[in-house]
């Protein structure tokens, strides 16, 4: 993952990296919100899904991205991109930075 997070800084977008669903919305609410999150490979899905839905309880069209974990069946899916790619391959990162730069301008 931080090949990937030097790689989403190069192209200029912001990072804030949360361990866990208490972090996650400690930096949510510091930020103000988020243009999107993005869940890595190592995160359970259980944990995954609660942080999606958390975070979607504040925000509901907050887009979500995950590299390997399926959000579980209670979480939206509204917005939401499950790459099946390694989060540091060429192609893991273009079709991560593709999703992210088709998402509409949040205010």
């Amino acid at each position: 993952m931080q090949a990937l997070l030097r790689q989403l800084r190069e192209s200029g977008f912001g990072i804030d990296v949360a361990s866990n669903l208490a972090t996650a919305r400690q930096v949510f609410f510091s930020a103000g919100g988020h243009h999107g999150v993005l869940i890595g490979p190592d995160v359970a899905p259980g944990i995954a899904g609660a942080v999606v839905v958390s975070l979607r309880e504040l925000d509901p069209a907050l887009p979500a991205v995950t590299f390997g974990p399926g959000l579980g069946a209670g979480a939206p899916r509204s917005c939401t991109a499950q790459l099946g790619f390694h989060p540091s391959s060429r192609a893991g990162v273009g079709a991560l930075l593709r999703f992210l730069r088709e998402l509409p301008e949040r205010d």
